[in-house]
């Protein structure tokens, strides 16, 4: 089976007007679910950037986050990025990686998607 990674650089689904955030958090959310009951899921999501915000406590997107968690897809987020936002003590989700570790798993990847 090819190994499907997302790469994931905002805090949302798609580029929204700033005033509308909830909008892209609501279809980042929607994506998410929509791997639930395909027969291919990836096998990991990788989230730098802004990003980040979305693996943190309050996050919307973390009850899709770990439906995907239980079903096997691994979650790995920048340790520099959630440093920056000053969120590696709100983590609520997968593991905490160098960029080490992300560039490894997107080179080993038979596909990237960035979303």
């Amino acid at each position: 089976m090819a190994k499907l990674v997302l790469l994931v650089t905002r805090d949302g689904l798609g580029q929204v007007d700033p005033t509308d955030r909830q909008f892209g958090l609501e279809m980042f959310d929607r994506f998410l679910h929509a791997f639930e009951s395909q027969p291919i899921r990836p096998h990991s999501i990788c989230f730098y950037t802004e990003g980040v915000k979305l693996v943190c406590e309050g996050s919307p997107a973390l009850l899709g986050l770990r439906i995907l968690q239980g079903q096997g897809v691994r979650l790995v987020s920048c340790r520099t990025c959630l440093e920056h936002f000053g969120l590696i003590a709100k983590v609520a989700i997968g593991e905490v990686g160098g960029m080490n570790d992300l560039v490894n798993l997107l080179t080993e990847a038979d596909s990237v998607v960035t979303v």
